[in-house]
């Protein structure tokens, strides 16, 4: 190995290190962990930091450390079944994104240099579909300052349009637990803590209006939680205490195999009936995201439990058919 190829990799290995303690390292620690003298060690370090613009500051106890949030993530190396699994996703991504996102073009670019084709030239296709959504600055910077608050953990002000109360502006002090997207909508979602309210709430990005820090910081400790119920909801929506909903579909055999092909949801259970018909039962948390997925399969689904599900879908589609007289 060349003494280039040698150095490389030991910057290399010096950058994954300050990435892996951000609290910060010495020079004997480093030279340590790599097995290089103190010597060498500093004069990578300088090399680092007027070569590769690497931000480092000193910190108590004769240490550096990476400044906090001004270095962009490590390097990631994918094989070709992990970087087809990260062009889904960047699709999906295209898919419910209604404006433009900045952020997400200059990501997708990122990737698509680092990818072969042809997954890289489908990524970068991507990012030039994304560019050509309408732009939302505004939007944007609400997004970067909910993104930073929550990366943070730091309480913010936010102004909302309130949904429930006719589009009336509230204000609350919120603690961003996760950011969450929705194919129902093409919306985001931002999950946390809301002061007002004394408990965890779901805002729609779209609605919040203004994004203002207050300097203190929270501890979120219902992230787990949080999580698992998502899993278990149809969408972003789920209620705060224990309530289910036991539901039961059934389904026409001209959509029996598209309903058994699939995985909706993990409590599932699909029985095939005598006429070529499939049921579908499943326990939700909420139904307030389900119910236009139901309606969505028209005549082809009839609710069968719970009751309310079945009289929420009934009339407003009786109502959709008076409309169509």
């Amino acid at each position: 190995m060349s003494e280039q190829t040698r150095r490389a990799t030991r910057l290399f290995e010096i950058d994954r290190l300050f990435r892996r303690y951000p609290g910060g390292l010495s020079v004997r620690e480093i030279a340590d962990k790599t097995g290089y003298s103190p010597r060498t060690i500093q004069r990578d370090l300088a090399h680092l930091q007027i070569d590769n613009n690497l931000p480092l500051e000193d910190v108590p106890g004769r240490r550096y450390r990476l400044m906090p949030g001004s270095a962009p993530l490590g390097p990631v190396r994918l094989t070709l079944q992990e970087a087809r699994a990260l062009l889904l996703a960047a699709r999906l991504f295209y898919r419910y994104a209604d404006e433009r996102d900045l952020d997400g073009i200059s990501a997708l670019e990122k990737i698509a240099e680092a990818l072969p084709d042809p997954v890289g030239r489908q990524v970068q296709a991507t990012a030039d579909q994304l560019r050509r959504r309408p732009p939302n600055k505004d939007r944007q910077e609400i997004l970067r300052r909910l993104t930073e608050a929550w990366a943070d953990s730091m309480t913010v002000t936010i102004r909302y349009r309130s949904q429930s109360s006719g589009g009336e502006i509230r204000q609350t002090d919120f603690d961003a637990y996760l950011l969450e997207p929705s194919a129902l909508g093409n919306a985001t979602y931002v999950i946390g803590y809301s002061h007002e309210h004394g408990s965890i709430r779901t805002f729609k990005v779209d609605r919040i209006q203004q994004v203002e820090g207050t300097g203190r910081h929270f501890v979120a400790n219902d992230v787990v939680e949080i999580l698992k119920k998502l899993a278990d909801s149809w969408g972003v929506v789920f209620a705060d205490g224990d309530e289910h909903y036991d539901v039961k579909v059934v389904f026409s055999p001209a959509v029996a195999s598209r309903i058994e092909e699939t995985t909706w949801h993990p409590s599932q259970r699909l029985q095939l009936l005598a006429d070529g018909s499939v049921e579908l039962e499943m326990r939700l948390p909420a139904l307030l995201e389900f119910i236009p997925w139901v309606r969505s399969w028209g005549p082809e689904a009839l609710v069968i439990e719970p009751e309310e599900l079945r009289v929420q879908v009934a009339e407003s589609l009786a109502r959709a058919s008076e409309r169509y007289r």
